[in-house]
């Protein structure tokens, strides 16, 4: 089952004129102390991020990837910004109406046959178990830019009765989250598609972070009005003149105009990996702004983008300092400084790092 939308922010789609070809990089290890050291390093956060998460297929490649990511240890945990109509069955559709919407309308499918719908909950609830967090990416896709604060309050209820009602709603009693939505702390809007609406609902409906935002890929966040910002980094797409936001359907459509071809497949792989890698190496030696990466569950260009996370996750997770952590944890590492370190971490005011030994032949 696929989802016919994908959100993303269209500034930054923009084609690629040349890809890079495949190289691997192996940078012998070493630190370097800046003249200032005000605070002690901190860790270099990396969240890697799913939307939508329709796909009962990708449910399981990612869950298999995790698992083999911690094998030996905690190496790995991904946030899932997860539509709520993936909860609510094909047959049930008219229990949702989205502002300003016909009753049983959605921008992209709902969650399937009533096993579609079960299978889907055991996949989310041993994810969560495993120290992986579930998010809202909303209900139905809609764009909301122009939305009220009560329209974000409509759609955020929904959220919530569709989820504490996955069982008797789709027939099968037995069949629950394991988790409250009063659990569900993090958003993201679909299309990245804000406005003074939804900043003024998301903090009375419990959130603690919202990740809708772009901003530099060197920005370390900011808390506004109660709710942290974790913002998608606009990035230069190695081998080309181009930039693109950290998210897969961006760098789809700066290199290719998000026109599936086989025989762009392995360059478009190996130019995001690079991409990635340059933004790491950038910030781990730089200021360590956390990482904001953002994918979908749709394989895009037959999963190249995918493929090039994992090949990413492997390179880094896991190194000395590296913390490959959901935006729920990020957001408590967050909660715990103060405003004199997060001023020093803005400003790089600690003691530098050199780019960790990164074996990336052996992470493809």
């Amino acid at each position: 089952m696929r989802c016919h939308s994908r959100s993303g922010g269209w500034g930054a789609d923009l084609a690629a004129r040349t890809l890079v070809s495949a190289f691997g990089l192996l940078i012998a290890h070493a630190f370097v102390a800046p003249a200032l050291a005000g605070v002690d390093r901190p860790p270099q956060f990396v969240v890697m991020a799913f939307d939508n998460c329709t796909e009962l297929e990708r449910w399981q490649e990612l869950s298999d990837f995790a698992a083999e990511m911690n094998r030996d240890g905690d190496r790995l945990h991904f946030t899932f910004f997860v539509s709520g109509i993936n909860f609510l069955a094909d047959a049930k559709r008219g229990l949702y109406e989205g502002p300003h919407q016909r009753r049983g309308y959605s921008r992209i499918n709902f969650g399937g046959s009533a096993d579609d719908v079960r299978r889907r909950v055991g996949y989310v609830n041993e994810l969560r178990r495993s120290g992986h967090e579930v998010a809202s990416h909303a209900v139905g896709h809609f764009n909301g830019a122009s939305w009220s604060v009560g329209d974000w309050d409509k759609e955020f209820r929904s959220w919530s009765d569709i989820a504490s009602k996955v069982g008797p709603n789709i027939g099968l009693p037995d069949v629950n989250l394991d988790f409250s939505a009063s659990d569900v702390v993090g958003f993201r809007a679909p299309y990245l598609a804000k406005g003074a609406g939804l900043y003024g609902a998301l903090r009375r409906n419990g959130f603690r972070y919202d990740t809708s935002g772009t901003g530099h890929a060197d920005a370390w966040p900011e808390k506004i009005d109660g709710i942290w910002r974790f913002n998608l980094a606009m990035l230069k797409v190695q081998g080309t003149g181009r930039n693109a936001l950290s998210m897969d359907y961006n760098l789809f459509m700066a290199q290719s105009r998000a026109k599936a071809d086989p025989r762009r497949v392995e360059a478009a792989r190996e130019q995001t990996l690079q991409t990635y890698l340059a933004y790491f190496k950038t910030n781990y030696t730089g200021n360590r702004a956390p990482l904001h990466i953002g994918h979908h569950f749709e394989p895009l260009q037959h999963n190249a983008y995918n493929e090039a996370l994992k090949s990413f996750a492997r390179a880094v997770c896991g190194l000395p300092e590296v913390r490959c952590v959901t935006y729920a944890k990020l957001a408590d590492f967050m909660d715990g400084q103060n405003p004199a370190t997060l001023a020093a971490y803005r400003k790089g005011d600690f003691a530098r790092a050199a780019t960790p030994a990164l074996n990336v032949a052996e992470a493809r």
